[in-house]
């Protein structure tokens, strides 16, 4: 959808442009009109405005005058002059300045309409331009660290679905490292920061840490990046070999290489820039799915705390060795257990974003991990986070949106407010909060499609309450507080007609009604419906009825008799 505004101070040429645009099929315009250069910047001031068709030679300001003021506040607007002289000199002025067109006022309407046409034609066109794209690739470039960031903390957190861990997604993010091969992680600590370091240095030095690292890491494959403040996570694999996989030998010399080199990067950062680091390593490459697992491990290296507990270098070597039978379950040690149910925090995030499928399969997930541990004892206090957890979010929610009402006549919401102990099994509790969920969400989505018909409702019942008025988008949006544009397309979506064309079928409607009255003149019927002259109104009532308004009355008069 387009702005097009309309100036000249010839009300004749004015009105009979607008009354063409508001009934042009060929794109869904918001027409504005103005009769002098200062009207029409006020009206620029208050709205975007994509075209302008303006007189060239107006009183106090021109054409020429306006554009550049329209251009200050709208770079990207397209001009379109009128005038009826055709001097050279006002052609060129008009050009360089940045007009689009020129057009004699003698050419016609049709000469107008093709002109407009261009300029939409031009605003698509640069929509989708080399520059904007140039720009857009600039803007990745830029942000890609970023998003390798977010989406390698997502995995080392086990948010990541697998479905999302591909080589192709390495690929577009410029990850160096393959996932048809381990990993091997190296988790490093800035242990204290000194008292001369400002808090705006932070950042610069943790990636001056990086970029050491990455120096002297540099015959290997390595991505780094900063899990949290004064964390970084160094991700690495041997360097590609032409012609063959890796083999054992090449994870030998790596590991091999990575733990001597440790304490090479610790000597620089003290020495370079007298900051003290610590890192714990993987005391072997790991699969991609399993690097969260592998991740707290190195987590929990750091939290035991040896010594000094500054600038040590750890391996998790001493946590592998084999685990308990009494601490496992299905294989499953606690660590992996809590890595499992950590994605319970994944679950607020798509009941905010109204993703149901995506919030029952991750539910799902964590609920078939509950039911291997319920009958262990020493994995109860697992099955007590995961209620915790799931009673505190929905009730959140509830209250966040003012549902309690709505889903206590609907559920029984005691288990959301008593303590642990009101099921009798976890099976009681799973089935509880999955039913729970659906019907959060099944009262967001009709609380969302109850709103949309209000608002679909509330603009109808301002039309049929006010045809004689300005109906225009603008005024429309303000009364409902949304953006025109954004009206016009949920308007469209959900009625599945242009607003404009449902004012004009109602103004229609209306005027039918009027004209059985013999006593109003057709100006009056024409002005009571919202169209500014009657001969408008017979054009358009022509147009959609295939006779005018005064045969359309002469032939219900006839009916009558």
């Amino acid at each position: 959808m387009y702005n097009l505004l309309i100036v000249d101070d010839e009300p004749r040429i004015v009105n009979g442009l607008y009354e063409q645009f508001l009934d042009w099929k060929q794109e869904e315009l918001s027409v504005f009109r103005a009769y002098s250069a200062a009207e029409a910047l006020r009206i620029a001031a208050s709205y975007k405005m994509d075209i302008v068709l303006t007189d060239i030679q107006m009183p106090g300001m021109n054409g020429i005058e306006l554009q550049r003021k329209v251009l200050e506040l709208w770079p990207r607007c397209k001009v379109l002059f009128l005038s009826g002289y055709s001097h050279f000199d006002y052609v060129q002025s008009a050009m360089r300045e940045g007009g689009m067109d020129y057009i004699l006022k003698v050419e016609g309407d049709e000469q107008v309409l093709a002109a407009v046409g261009k300029a939409i034609v031009r605003l698509q066109e640069e929509r989708m331009s080399e520059q904007f794209i140039h720009k857009a690739r600039q803007q990745l470039q830029a942000s890609r660290p970023l998003m390798q960031k977010e989406y390698l903390t997502s995995l080392l957190l086990g948010e990541l679905s697998s479905k999302w861990l591909e080589q192709s997604r390495f690929d577009e993010l410029e990850i160096p490292l393959s996932t048809d091969e381990d990993a091997l992680l190296v988790y490093g600590r800035l242990d204290r920061w000194p008292n001369y370091v400002l808090p705006t240095e932070k950042s610069l030095l943790m990636y001056a840490v990086q970029n050491i690292a990455s120096e002297y890491l540099s015959p290997l494959r390595v991505i780094s990046f900063m899990v949290k403040p004064s964390y970084t996570v160094w991700l690495i694999q041997p360097a590609p070999l032409a012609g063959r996989e890796l083999a054992a030998s090449d994870w030998e010399q790596c590991l091999a290489f990575v733990r001597g080199t440790m304490s090479d990067i610790q000597e620089a950062c003290k020495t370079m820039l007298k900051l003290p680091v610590s890192f714990a390593l993987s005391g072997m490459p790991c699969t991609w799915r399993s690097a969260a697992v592998q991740f707290m491990r190195l987590e929990q290296l750091f939290q035991q705390g040896f010594g000094h507990d500054q600038e040590m270098l750890l391996s998790d070597a001493r946590l592998r060795e084999p685990a308990d039978p009494d601490m496992t379950v299905h294989g499953m040690t606690k660590q992996d257990i809590a890595l499992r149910l950590r994605t319970v925090k994944q679950l607020e995030t798509y009941l905010l974003g109204g993703q149901q499928e995506e919030f029952l399969e991750q539910y799902d997930a964590i609920a078939e991990t509950a039911r291997l541990i319920q009958d262990y004892a020493s994995f109860y206090p697992f099955l007590v986070e995961i209620e915790n957890n799931l009673a505190s979010m929905m009730l959140s929610y509830m209250n966040q949106w003012g549902f309690w009402d709505a889903v206590s006549s609907l559920v029984d919401t005691n288990p959301l407010l008593a303590r642990r102990g009101v099921f009798e099994s976890w099976g009681d509790a799973e089935a509880y909060y999955r039913g729970l969920a659906v019907v959060l969400f099944t009262l967001k989505t009709d609380g969302q499609i109850d709103r949309t018909q209000k608002i679909l409702t509330t603009v109808n019942q301002y039309i049929e309450q006010h045809l004689a008025r300005d109906l225009s988008l603008e005024a429309l949006a303000d009364h409902v507080y949304l953006h025109p544009n954004y009206l016009s397309r949920l308007y469209k979506q959900i009625a599945g007609t242009r607003i404009s064309d449902h004012i004009k079928e109602k103004r229609l409607q209306k005027a039918k009604e009027l004209l059985a009255n013999p006593r109003l003149k057709i100006q009056e019927v024409a002005t009571s419906v919202g169209f500014e002259s009657a001969h408008y109104f017979t054009k358009v009532f022509k147009k959609e009825l295939h006779m005018t308004p005064q045969e359309f009355r002469e032939r219900q008069q006839d009916e009558k008799i």
